[in-house]
């Protein structure tokens, strides 16, 4: 529960072990290796080398030739994986088995093959369709396409709008000569067809006689035979295309039976990559090999272990205070608090000399998430999505559903104190049964009945919450010798509420000892005294009153305006519990058991979903704002270690 301890790793080796090294490093899974600040470009480094790339060239091709053959069978042959289903499991000498992965690259291979290939048969069968449209309007003619004229008379193939009607183009060709006829064919949605024979003299006429109603010529020189002679081959030819299209879907169909294989392929692909881009951060001579990265220092003596059996030499080093910026952050959490980690790392991991807030925020998300929802029916809903996923599904990274998990059971025990249950369901539909009765769920408090006291535990919970991060930056700043800056901005601020806590109390409540109102008053006078001294340390003359006026007006507004964005919490558990019960209400009015069921069901999924919407993000928003902006440094960077990183199998270890 705090941040891992780093060591900067140093390595020297020899080139011709560097292969063998950083597989077994792959598979230990704890060094991060980094760029060595060497600028290769100075004379004095000309021996020095980058590892050529064509390695992690090759690895990237054949991860994209079997994620290629995936998606391939998922258009194909969709898996009938059900969305719960584990991810089968491996060792790591079967995910590394260079038989296995050609098997794997052979069958993407042949998988991508088949695509291609069908993909050449749609594309033909395309342009056999196009030809054949082409030709459709012609198969009413019983004319070779390829006649030409002869030195007495012309044929013409020629087409007009659709709109224009035959009839009309035939009479203006006939006022125009008496040497010419037209031959209706068939039309499509944009022209209608004709053949026009006429005599030689007559040409230009009929021509000029068609060219109002936008007569244009057709070519079609390219065919031999009748329209309906060629229709009948392409015919023969598209349903060729058809025989070969679906023998390669079918071949493709039965590669469905590789898909567990191309997937073990496809991760055994990606750690090629991983472990050749690492590679790509050494620095080579013609004999060495330089690594340099960090380590936890709590795996130096596995490492040791593994790198007893290579000729190398290595060194790890606590980091200098001025490289804490470049030292990467992992969080070390048990099984409540590393379910926080999906927040901090959307929010920002702390620096690496900063605070892990996870066993700080856990309690505080958890409890206030739990507020807002507070029905046992949405938690238990919750906590069964949540257990049904992590057991059966097993997802690699957990932290999101044990989140949920969590969350479902502080909502189930909020729901009991509450008596929410889908809102008042139960008494809903009792009162329908039994008009008579008076059931009402066992309850601490009610949210409609109770929203002052509701309103004023929120505000306590919000004053413990940041008082918390107000002791946090105590302590860091007395650990990082800032005591000083810690007693005028926060414990000045303590002395003065507690001042101010005490003299209401006299003021407001009988029987309290005046002693107590004036211990207030003094408190008070000092509280004010240490603001003074700290916040106009460093101004002068005028500038020390006006930095004073500041310093207390935006302490008390801000420190106010914290408190009371947690009355939030109130809010949303009374307007969860309004929606719940308006909709079981509604359903009530109908008098009838199915139908309060079905409008019940319907709103209180709603509800649900909106109320998980707004838990999530208004518990973030006070994490973040009010939490966090107390004590955390932010700002470190993802440790991100040479590792075996799968997206379809698990990896179990082997026993030795």
């Amino acid at each position: 529960m705090a941040i891992v301890k780093m060591k900067r790793l140093r390595l020297l080796g020899l080139r011709a072990d560097r292969e063998q090294l950083l597989r077994p490093l792959q598979s230990l899974g704890c060094a991060e290796i980094s760029e060595p600040a060497i600028d290769l470009s100075g004379p004095e480094w000309s021996a020095l080398a980058k590892p050529e790339g064509s390695g992690l060239a090759k690895a990237k091709e054949q991860s994209q030739q079997l994620e290629s053959a995936l998606e391939i069978l998922a258009k194909y042959a969709p898996s009938r994986d059900g969305l719960l289903s584990a991810r089968p499991t491996l060792t790591e000498k079967q995910l590394f088995d260079d038989s296995v992965y050609a098997s794997g690259l052979s069958a993407a291979w042949q998988i991508t093959d088949a695509e291609r290939a069908l993909a050449v048969c749609q594309a033909e069968q395309a342009k056999l369709q196009t030809q054949k449209a082409s030709l459709e309007p012609w198969s009413p003619l019983d004319v070779p396409l390829e006649t030409e004229g002869s030195a007495t008379a012309a044929i013409l193939f020629g087409a007009v709008p659709s709109k224009v009607e035959f009839s009309a183009v035939e009479g203006a060709v006939g006022q125009a000569t008496e040497l010419a006829q037209l031959f209706p064919a068939g039309s499509d949605q944009d022209l209608r067809y004709f053949l026009l024979v006429c005599h030689n003299s007559a040409l230009s006429d009929c021509t000029e006689a068609m060219r109002p109603f936008g007569f244009s010529r057709v070519t079609l020189r390219s065919w031999k035979g009748t329209a309906a002679d060629n229709i009948r081959l392409l015919d023969n030819q598209i349903a060729a295309q058809e025989r070969q299209m679906a023998e390669h879907k079918q071949h493709i169909v039965s590669m469905g039976g590789k898909r567990d294989l191309l997937r073990q392929c496809a991760d055994r692909a990606a750690q090629e990559i991983g472990r050749e881009e690492n590679k790509a951060r050494l620095i080579d001579t013609d004999e060495a090999f330089l690594l340099e990265g960090w380590l936890p220092a709590d795996k130096e003596s596995a490492l040791s272990k593994l790198l007893g059996g290579f000729a190398c030499a290595w060194e790890t080093a606590e980091p200098a205070p001025e490289e804490y910026p470049e030292v990467p952050v992992k969080l070390k959490n048990n099984l409540i608090t590393r379910s926080m980690n999906t927040i901090t790392e959307m929010y920002s991991l702390p620096a690496y000399d900063g605070i892990d807030p996870n066993p700080l925020m856990a309690p505080f998300f958890i409890l206030f998430f739990g507020m807002i929802m507070a029905d046992m029916g949405y938690g238990l809903l919750m906590i069964i999505a949540s257990a049904v996923v992590l057991m059966k599904k097993k997802p690699k990274n957990p932290n999101f559903m044990e989140m949920v998990l969590w969350c479902g059971i502080s909502t189930v025990l909020w729901g009991a104190a509450s008596g929410g249950f889908f809102g008042d369901m139960i008494p809903q539909l009792i009162s329908m049964i039994n008009p008579e009765s008076t059931f009402e769920m066992p309850s601490l408090f009610t949210a409609l009945d109770n929203i002052v006291e509701i309103m004023i535990g929120s505000l306590v919970l919000g004053v413990i919450q940041v008082f918390t991060g107000m002791a946090i930056s105590v302590w860091k700043k007395a650990k990082d010798g800032e005591f000083i800056d810690a007693l005028f901005n926060e414990i000045s601020w303590w002395i003065i509420l507690a001042g101010l806590a005490m003299f209401l109390c006299t003021m407001m409540l009988a029987g309290v000892p005046a002693v107590l109102g004036t211990v207030g008053k003094v408190m008070l006078a000092a509280g004010f005294l240490m603001l003074a001294v700290g916040g106009t340390r460093e101004a002068k003359g005028f500038g020390k009153f006006t930095s004073f006026i500041g310093i207390i007006y935006n302490g008390v507004t801000g420190f106010f305006s914290d408190i009371l964005s947690y009355i939030r919490l109130m809010a949303l558990m009374v307007s969860g519990s309004v929606i719940a019960s308006v909709f079981n209400t509604l359903g009530a009015t109908t008098g009838v058991v199915p139908v309060f069921f079905i409008i019940s069901l319907l709103g209180n999924v709603l509800n649900m979903a909106l109320s998980l919407l707004g838990a999530y993000v208004h518990d973030l928003r006070l994490q973040c704002l009010e939490f966090f902006g107390r004590f955390y440094q932010e700002g470190g960077k993802p440790y991100q270690p040479l590792n075996i990183d799968t997206q379809y199998v698990d990896i179990i270890k082997e026993e030795n």
